[in-house]
């Protein structure tokens, strides 16, 4: 009898879910200025763009997702063949960027060559799962030439006693400079790029610097923070806080498995900043990492808020004049949606805004188990759709150009 009710509840429950859950829960929230341009984009986006189906078992909270990315997604463990650029910038630090080719020369295009650079979060590089995922899809499916960016310290040796800055855009200039002179003899070559968290804002950042002189023809932005200053003050006392510190912490002075030679830079790094390396150790705390650390090493800046201000994407906003896809979900524990410059946005009509109710951080997990993601189709989607309106443009300026010439 007990039994047999409990089978009822749970039969209602999963009738009442599956009632619900294509309403409420997978819609997407788009925000845009309604320009000929943004209707057309998203006409040819319908097949996944507003299609995002979160797992179930993931819905109840944005960190489930996170805590599923870190312990059971299966795209981590994604077999992908880089080849590996590393770069000296002019003061003898280094950069790098990993490429992964098309595996079947029939996906690609001989007409034109589409390359991707991907700009990963905080400490992320070219074998974490959730760009893995992108890569694979990227290269496997769509024929995409693809390069993921890792700046100084991000799984690429230290050369000099310089750390990252972010509020500079120096090393992202060198390796967008960089491809697009390594594929500049490539049939049509295409540039697209998809960033993600404080890779999105370092990303947006430099495009809104460089305005129409930005060489990327389309971007997505996922999960983007906009104002560092803001989140960091949102997240602090939360559990993510802690990780993050660790993580930061460790693409400095604690890295693991360092050669003979970076040891020496990092005693150098020591002297010249005057870092108490036993209190860097037990940093857990994202103020506490700044007080001991961010100042030091940046001293031009009169205080952290100013550091992250001048690192933030949102003071050029409206400089961004290629299309761009912001992508952000309203249950994100580690960047809340009040980050997002909604107004500011909106006032940029290159820019679309699509926001998810369930997503998590940078995680997306669709489907039954919750090993596929809904961003990689999404971005494809998008970049394609940009190309080929771009590609519609050009044939038909070429045509009017044409018919006047006849007329002559």
């Amino acid at each position: 009898m007990k039994k047999t009710l409990y089978y009822k509840i749970l039969g209602g429950l999963g009738i009442g879910s599956a009632a619900y859950y294509p309403i409420k829960i997978s819609n997407t929230d788009f925000y845009y200025q309604k320009t000929e341009e943004n209707e057309k984009i998203l006409k040819l986006c319908s097949q996944h763009l507003n299609k995002y189906m979160p797992s179930l078992h993931l819905l109840p909270h944005g960190a489930f997702q996170v805590v599923w990315n870190l312990i059971a997604a299966k795209d981590r463990h994604y077999k992908i063949q880089y080849q590996r650029d590393v770069l000296t910038m002019s003061d003898g630090g280094s950069i790098s960027v990993d490429w992964a080719y098309p595996s079947d020369e029939d996906l690609q295009d001989q007409k034109e060559t589409k390359i991707c650079m991907i700009f990963p979060g905080l400490s992320g590089d070219s074998n974490i799962g959730y760009v893995k995922c992108l890569v694979k899809h990227l290269t496997q499916e769509k024929g995409y030439i693809v390069g993921i960016f890792h700046n100084r310290g991000i799984d690429t040796e230290y050369t000099s006693p310089h750390f990252a800055d972010i509020s500079s855009s120096e090393e992202m200039d060198v390796a967008l400079k960089h491809m697009i002179k390594k594929f500049s003899d490539k049939p049509n070559p295409r540039y697209v790029g998809v960033g993600m968290s404080m890779g999105a804002n370092l990303m947006l950042k430099i495009a809104g610097e460089q305005e129409d002189r930005f060489p990327l023809e389309a971007m997505v932005s996922l999960n983007n923070p906009f104002d560092i200053w803001l989140a960091i003050n949102l997240m602090r006392g939360k559990p993510y806080e802690k990780f993050l510190a660790i993580e930061l912490r460790k693409n400095t002075l604690i890295k693991e498995g360092v050669s003979d030679k970076e040891r020496e830079i990092f005693k150098e790094m020591q002297q010249k900043y005057n870092l108490d390396y036993e209190r860097l150790k037990t940093v857990d705390s994202w103020r506490d990492f700044d007080a001991h650390f961010t100042l030091k090493v940046h001293p031009q800046f009169k205080s952290v808020a100013q550091y992250y201000y001048a690192a933030s994407c949102f003071n050029v906003i409206q400089g961004i004049k290629k299309p761009t896809l912001v992508i952000h979900s309203k249950d994100d524990p580690i960047i809340p949606i009040e980050c997002l410059p909604l107004e500011d946005c909106i006032a940029n009509e290159k820019l679309i805004m699509g926001i998810v109710r369930k997503g998590g951080h940078v995680c997306y997990f669709q489907g039954f188990k919750g090993q596929k993601r809904w961003y990689p189709q999404v971005s494809s989607e998008y970049l394609e759709a940009v190309l080929s309106l771009k590609n519609e443009s050009q044939h038909e300026s070429q045509g009017l150009s044409f018919n006047r010439r006849v007329a002559i």
